[in-house]
């Protein structure tokens, strides 16, 4: 596949995960239940958007040329880390979301590392 359809998929991930995240975290925050389908929809997008930044993820790697070599940079470690992290994040959000704004923080730094990492990709 090109490289612009993996990018595509791997946009695409990024939204499903934060819209899981998120609609969860509002959900927590103003006290609602997370149970039904309002939980499974949140889970569903979560789990359905880390699937799609993992193959794409190494999609585009591959079409970059890294799968090639014999080790892979640090930046790619920092981003497993960084998917590791948010896949696990969302037990995190569903039972301590009622704390709301510090979590969406730690969230939003999260992402910037991996945007940083994922667009200047330091050695």
């Amino acid at each position: 596949m090109p490289y612009e359809i993996y990018k595509i998929l791997h946009l695409t991930g990024i939204f499903l995960l934060t819209s899981g995240l998120v609609g969860m975290l509002v959900l927590a925050w103003t006290g609602h239940q997370i149970a039904g389908k309002v939980k499974t929809f949140a889970f569903v997008t979560h789990g359905v958007g880390m699937l799609f930044m993992l193959v794409s993820g190494f999609g585009l790697l591959a079409r970059m040329g890294f799968m090639h070599d014999q080790g892979l940079p640090f930046w790619i470690y920092v981003k497993l880390t960084v998917w590791l992290i948010m896949g696990g994040i969302i037990a995190l959000v569903k039972r301590k979301g009622a704390i709301g704004w510090p979590l969406y923080f730690l969230m939003m730094a999260i992402f910037i590392v991996a945007a940083y990492f994922g667009v200047y990709k330091p050695s």
